[in-house]
């Protein structure tokens, strides 16, 4: 890790730690497998010690979701199953299903909280495109006013959603095998609306957003890189 990249983090965190976290704004896709399940369980007396599953090969069926939060709530996901992803004839999420999920779910709901200027900060995925995504929210209201790239490999540093929204989402969904091709999507969606806003703060807090948080607490050579705070 660089003494740069730190500074570019660094900058970044300055700028939304002086945006209220209603208007900080975290966008990213996930994915489930039907494979998932719980790395660990507490088994009674004369029950199995397994968890039956629809499928248990790494080939398992891919369940792909974009999701978004602020730093009080999260918002309605957009879920493509197997299926949807092979009818349009692409393998994972693309910019046009991006674009879609803007116009039809997420436009509206940042534009329900009327209360502008809203920042999208998201990471340099490819499909990640930023025109397109502001020219989609203009259209719906024009309250996301940027959309900010973070640094390259910074998604592990500074993002809730990777550190660790998306983890604690992922654990909460095992504990409720056995995931199944009837139920996953049903268990995406609800676990991700379960996300409360006092877990949502704490990821905003362990990626060092609120305001006066140091912004190289987390620098892993502090000692060469010599940041000035």
């Amino acid at each position: 890790m660089s003494a740069d990249l730190c500074e570019d983090i660094a900058t970044l965190r300055r700028k939304i730690q002086k945006t209220s976290k209603k208007r900080a704004l975290f966008l990213d896709e996930t994915a489930l497998r039907l494979n998932e399940a719980p790395t660990s369980t507490l088994v009674a007396p004369g029950e199995t010690e397994y968890v039956i599953t629809d499928d248990t090969t790494s080939y398992a069926k891919r369940y792909d979701m974009i999701a978004c939060c602020n730093g009080e709530q999260v918002f309605a996901p957009c879920i493509y199953t197997p299926k949807e992803r092979s009818d349009a004839g692409v393998k994972g999420i693309n910019t046009e299903m991006l674009v879609d999920y803007i116009l039809n779910t997420l436009g509206q709901e940042t534009a329900a909280l009327d209360n502008p200027p809203l920042t999208m900060v998201i990471d340099r995925a490819r499909i990640h495109h930023e025109e397109k995504m502001m020219d989609a929210f203009r259209e719906r209201g024009g309250h996301v006013m940027q959309v900010i790239k973070m640094p390259t490999q910074a998604a592990k540093r500074m993002s809730p959603l990777d550190n660790a929204l998306f983890h604690d989402w992922k654990e909460r969904i095992r504990k409720r095998a056995p995931i199944t091709a009837r139920n996953i999507e049903q268990l995406m969606a609800d676990e991700w609306n379960n996300t409360t806003t006092e877990q949502i703060k704490s990821y905003y807090y362990h990626c060092r957003l609120f305001f006066r948080q140091d912004p190289y607490a987390d620098c892993p050579e502090p000692h060469d890189h010599a940041h000035i705070i």
